[in-house]
């Protein structure tokens, strides 16, 4: 039988890959017969593969963790985040939100960018909660033109009024990490084609993972509320098989697009339906 997906013998890196929708990822990929990196702050229960200990809020650890990863690489998914500032039982601040949602993992990705070769494919975890990028899309792009780590944190702190004002949502150092998130999978991926790099996103809608309460706790009656006529939320399963299609062989022409993976929830607000 021929193996559409391609990953077998791959070298994969998955972040957050010690629960929720990156476990679901690693566990797709190992099934696939590729080489597994988990990266998580904390080490999963049972390993599929390689642990390397990773914190996306310390540029330190993500160094750390490039240096223990291997000098090949053929596909990377990007899986870690956070739901807000409480979330695990602990407050964070909304300088960690983007940074762990957004500055670290780009970071992250941009350093293993190099250690991909022609044909090698990235794909991230957005949300459904960044879908009004087109909106904001001019001050976003000034973030995700900074460069580096530091540049980035230091250009959120000088811009950090003008990034919220006039957002309409809630949960907003989330909503805009994301969002933040998808402009700059959009503008990197147009470069990274000219090395026959592909980067995509999905943007997943109410999903069952232990980040669902957290949700509630930074915007009250979030959780399941992103939910079409299908009536359940997505399991970690269906994202995660989004995430490796995007990055495999059936998806070789596919790149700088955001997936949403909401089973047609998303449509319900652009064309006003009940």
């Amino acid at each position: 039988m021929t193996d559409l997906l391609g990953y077998a013998g791959k070298v994969c890196v998955v972040t957050g890959a010690a629960s929720g929708m990156g476990r679901a990822t690693a566990e797709l990929l190992a099934g696939q017969g590729a080489a597994v990196y988990e990266l998580d702050i904390k080490a999963p229960e049972q390993s599929l593969g390689t642990y390397v200990r990773v914190n996306l809020a310390d540029r330190v650890s993500i160094d750390e963790a490039l240096t223990a990863l291997p000098e090949q690489v053929d596909a990377v998914f990007s899986c870690a985040g956070i739901a807000g500032e409480i979330y695990a039982g602990r407050t964070f601040t909304e300088m960690d939100v983007l940074t762990i949602n957004f500055i670290g993992g780009r970071y992250l990705v941009e350093g293993l960018i190099p250690r991909l070769s022609t044909g090698g494919a990235i794909a991230v975890i957005a949300s459904t909660g960044g879908m009004r990028w087109q909106q904001r899309a001019s001050t976003l792009l000034d973030f995700v033109k900074t460069e580096g780590f530091e540049e980035a944190q230091q250009w959120f702190k000088e811009n950090r009024d003008a990034l919220f004002e006039g957002h309409p949502g809630v949960n907003l150092p989330y909503m805009v990490s994301k969002e933040a998130l998808i402009v700059w999978m959009k503008h990197r991926a147009f470069a990274l084609s000219e090395k026959g790099l592909r980067l995509n996103s999905i943007s997943p809608a109410s999903t069952a993972t232990p980040m669902s309460d957290d949700f509630s706790l930074n915007a009250a009656g979030l959780k399941g509320s992103h939910i079409s006529l299908v009536g359940r939320p997505a399991t970690p399963e269906d994202q995660a098989r989004a995430l490796v299609f995007l990055n495999s062989d059936l998806a070789s022409y596919v790149s700088g697009q955001d997936l949403q993976v909401d089973f047609g929830f998303t449509v319900k607000g652009l064309h006003g339906l009940d």
